[in-house]
């Protein structure tokens, strides 16, 4: 796995670390905070109907009554004062002196309700699939008795694990959304990232490349210019070596300013995009190769159907001159080459071929690579750096299209720029 998906795993992992406490400790406060209100409520009731007992309950009364008569004059207090969901509590023996709950009610001695500083302190018993809230509130009048009341929150509950669904569904969406910010935001950088490296790459490949093609004609010039001031020569020697100098100081001079291109253009310097008509484009560059043509005898002729695109005039420029420059030097005296713009099939289409020497089908895929030649000695002989592809695929892709080459042996060869 590479690094940055591991950070972004990691940084996913941490965030759902952070989330499931956050949540689980959210869902606790609601929780409690549901039953705690709850426990208000069924508390206050609890309270009042014990006020309400303790005020109208008449010792004086009660004590003058037979057995029976108590149990029926407690029983009657209870239940005009306290109702349902409650009962009266023998706090001694704990037994059950008169139930107005749905339940039977067992086990009192380990309710662990004697909370003295929570005025609704509450239990919750399960029963089966019911959840009951359990309060007491001792009587002062009469003596010795407790009301115990038992209330159903099993809908609280219910409602309760529906929040978990909401909560769970809530923070999965939070996690599934930053994790898929985070994702694009590390794989953009890392994107970024590469394509920095990859110019930074080129650039240097390209730097050592330069360095390596200089060497064989500086070698030349300067063995060149040692001979003419070290040895006498016949004046057609001295002319042969000026020329030769004269030659590779132009090819040098190519060389350098190609390359000043290419680094121009992997740096993404400013360009400049306008609607240009195809047809002026091709009129411009044929001006000012048609002087090359005439010298080396060769027919140059333009094709254009009239379209308009969005393109940076100087780099579409600098395209076609270099396919052409390409096209004059591959071709002999008497050839021809045909400049042609147009349209097919919703594509804008430049193209450039010639009936010169061709390239091998097995030099086809290193064309395009900067340096490369196919013919070294005539193209040095030609002038020719081996950057005018290598630039002509950059400006393609800036102006998001493609350069396809199809060439035969000793028949020519086609470039076409589609866009």
């Amino acid at each position: 796995m590479k690094l940055w998906k591991r950070t972004v795993l990691l940084m996913l992992v941490t965030l759902l670390c952070a989330l499931i406490p956050v949540g689980t400790l959210s869902l606790y406060i609601t929780g409690k905070r549901s039953l705690n209100n709850a426990a208000e409520t069924y508390g206050r009731q609890l309270e009042n109907g014990k006020i309400l007992l303790e005020q109208f309950w008449d010792n004086s009364k009660y004590e003058q009554m037979s057995e029976t008569g108590k149990k029926a004059y407690m029983g009657f207090q209870f239940q005009r004062c306290c109702g349902e969901g409650m009962a009266l509590i023998d706090r001694k023996s704990n037994a059950v002196i008169e139930n107005l709950t749905d339940y039977k009610v067992v086990g009192l001695e380990n309710l662990g309700l004697k909370d003295e500083g929570d005025p609704y302190a509450y239990k919750i018993q399960k029963l089966g699939q019911k959840y009951l809230l359990l309060q007491m509130e001792p009587l002062s009048r009469p003596e010795g008795y407790e009301v115990l009341s038992v209330r159903e929150v099993t809908g609280l509950f219910a409602e309760l694990r529906q929040t978990a669904v909401w909560f769970l569904g809530i923070y999965l969406a939070v996690f599934l959304i930053a994790g898929l910010f985070i994702y694009m935001m590390m794989r953009r950088t890392v994107e970024q990232m590469e394509k920095l490296q990859e110019v930074a790459e080129k650039q240097e490949l390209l730097m050592g490349a330069l360095s390596h093609e200089m060497r064989t004609p500086l070698t030349s010039i300067i063995g060149y210019s040692d001979t003419l001031r070290h040895v006498k020569l016949k004046d057609e020697q001295k002319d042969r070596a000026l020329e030769h100098i004269n030659r590779e100081g132009k090819r040098l001079e190519a060389l350098s300013g190609k390359m000043l291109q290419m680094l121009g253009l992997y740096q993404n310097h400013a360009i400049q995009m306008e609607m240009t008509m195809a047809g002026d484009l091709l009129n411009h560059v044929i001006d000012m190769e048609k002087e090359q043509a005439e010298k080396k005898a060769v027919h140059l002729k333009m094709e254009c159907e009239a379209f308009s695109m969005k393109m940076d005039p100087a780099l579409m420029e600098s395209l076609l001159i270099n396919l052409i420059d390409n096209a004059l030097k591959a071709t002999d005296a008497g050839g021809s080459i045909w400049v042609k713009a147009y349209e097919k099939a919703g594509k804008k289409i430049f193209e450039v071929s010639d009936t010169g020497m061709g390239i091998p089908e097995e030099e086809l895929g290193k064309i395009t690579d900067a340096f490369y030649m196919v013919d070294k000695s005539r193209s040095r002989k030609e002038g020719g750096s081996g950057l005018g592809l290598a630039l002509c695929v950059k400006v393609a892709e800036i102006h998001g299209g493609c350069l396809k080459i199809e060439s035969r042996q000793r028949e020519g060869t086609t470039v076409r720029a589609i866009f």
